[in-house]
């Protein structure tokens, strides 16, 4: 019997193959038109169909990165492109989970082995969608190319993946009337956006942002600061869209490098707040209005069940941070004073609070767990909060197993719960880097909890433990002892109202 299989899309006939776990794999399927020559910072265009079986047996290229992780596959502008798991192509309708990436919008693939969900699918019968989507500068300029254009484009190009979900998930056996949005990181951060924005409204029914970071949009202050760090990189007053649209893609990774590098210069040396990284979703007045936490606060996303959560010490000072000489130079009192003293926090007041709950920890430490609150935990607990008193409510979640290698130091880092959301400890080089080791019997069986609780969200919109209110604050604490806590580590949050 072969393993190929042969699908029918609305664009065209793909070919898959069954893998080794018994489960169908469809790779590298475009779901936009390459956005190259004039489609280059335009929003995303329909695919032209094609008349011939096309191969779906490998994953399609990654979008252009500087430095290419989690992805051995080529470069290409022709990035937009998906990948689907499932347990079969029956016309069933099994829950759908889209993965959004993670890469701080620069970096990433969705074409990575650890977000593949061969787990998920064969032991919970889910369809798993992973995608590809425009980063850096070509995916969130921060300046628009004509009066009235859109600057989120890779947000654009996740709600075409996700319309393609809704037009063609079906024949590969999964419900478009049952899916959820789930990503890490960059890909957290985006689900907040996609809620706030009316384009992506109805795509998508359950969302399961996972250590989504600020989850703000860019301020026009901030994109006009980078987009004279962009010109400046090219030797001009303002950026040149002409210039922007011919150049090479190794140009433009040259001009996104040096931002960037500019950008981690002037914030060690305490020049501007830590906020506003130059590639990330903005206010363009378009796409998004405000900021989306603000959005969600205000009632928007409102039909969509959430289950959200961060890790314990997202960016505690392990010694791999610690490595990197811009960033170091954040993880001090004085840095963090005037980065939360510039939005109106009571910066001493946190500190010394933060000294007192957990005595002994010298300054990078205390620092990297203010960071870790501020950047992920605290942004998290706001988008729960914005549900407390919405018909569909969020479940909220905390993983705080420790990471033991060498490079990390015995924190609970961003990050160390991936592969457990998705079983892929074993594929992924992440469980070396974090752990030095393969994972012991109990941390699979911590794994094998997180997988049957992400399934049983994307299932029913509901978690087994009580919902996110703001009397108990019920949140799932996941470690080798798994249990829920109310309100952990509640004195510390209290300390954050009206700064994030």
């Amino acid at each position: 019997m072969s393993n190929d299989l042969c699908v029918q899309t609305r664009d065209g006939t793909v070919r898959g193959r069954r893998d080794e776990a018994g489960v169908l794999r469809f790779q590298g399927l475009p779901f936009a038109a390459a956005p190259v020559g004039p489609l280059r910072f335009r929003p995303p265009a329909p695919v032209a169909p094609w008349p011939d079986v096309r191969d779906a047996t490998a994953p399609g290229p990654v979008a252009p990165q500087e430095r290419p992780a989690a992805s051995t596959n080529p470069m290409d502008e022709d990035c937009l492109c998906l990948n689907v798991t499932t347990p079969a192509a029956d016309g069933a309708r099994r829950p759908v989970l889209v993965y959004i990436h993670a890469g701080a919008f620069i970096t990433g693939a969705g074409s990575a082995e650890a977000y593949s969900g061969v787990q998920l699918a064969c032991d919970h019968g889910l369809v798993v969608v992973s995608i590809n989507y425009r980063l850096g500068v070509l995916g969130f300029p921060p300046f628009a190319v004509a009066p009235g254009a859109p600057q989120n484009l890779g947000l654009l190009d996740q709600i075409a993946a996700l319309e393609w979900v809704r037009d063609n998930i079906a024949a590969f056996g999964g419900d478009p009337d049952c899916v959820t949005v789930c990503g890490y990181s960059a890909g957290g951060w985006s689900i907040a956006a996609l809620m706030a924005m009316p384009q992506a409204r109805g795509l998508f029914h359950r969302a399961a942002p996972q250590s989504g970071g600020f989850m703000y949009a860019m301020s026009p202050a901030g994109q006009a600061r980078h987009a004279r760090a962009i010109a400046q990189a090219m030797g001009d007053a303002a950026p040149d869209i002409d210039r922007l649209m011919a150049a090479s893609v190794d140009e433009l990774l040259r001009i996104q490098a040096e931002t960037v590098a500019g950008w981690q210069a002037a914030t060690a040396d305490e020049q501007v707040v830590e906020l506003d990284f130059p590639f990330t979703p903005v206010c363009d007045g378009i796409t998004l209005a405000e900021h989306p936490l603000a959005s969600v606060a205000e009632g928007k996303g409102a039909d969509v069940p959430l289950l959200v959560g961060s890790t314990g010490n997202e960016l505690g000072a392990a010694p791999f941070r610690m490595a990197l000489p811009w960033l170091r130079k954040t993880y001090s009192r004085e840095s963090l004073g005037a980065a939360i003293g510039s939005l109106g926090g009571d910066a001493d007041g946190i500190w010394q609070a933060y000294a007192a709950r957990h005595p002994g920890e010298d300054e990078q430490a205390l620092a990297g767990r203010i960071r870790s609150d501020w950047m992920y935990r605290i942004p998290a607990i706001r988008l729960a909060e914005g549900r407390a008193a919405s018909p569909q409510r969020a479940w909220m979640y905390r993983f705080d197993l420790p990471a033991v290698s060498a490079e990390i130091g015995g924190i609970s880092t961003h990050a160390t719960d991936v592969t457990f959301w998705f079983g892929s400890m074993d594929q992924s080089p992440y469980q070396m880097f974090f752990f030095g080791r393969a994972p012991t019997e109990p941390e699979r069986a911590l794994s094998l909890r997180m997988q049957a609780d992400l399934a049983f969200f994307a299932r029913t919109g509901t978690c087994e433990w009580p919902a996110y209110d703001l009397a108990r604050r019920t949140t799932m604490i996941y470690d080798l002892e798994t249990r829920p806590l109310d309100d952990p580590d509640g004195g510390e949050r209290w300390l954050w109202g009206g700064v994030v």
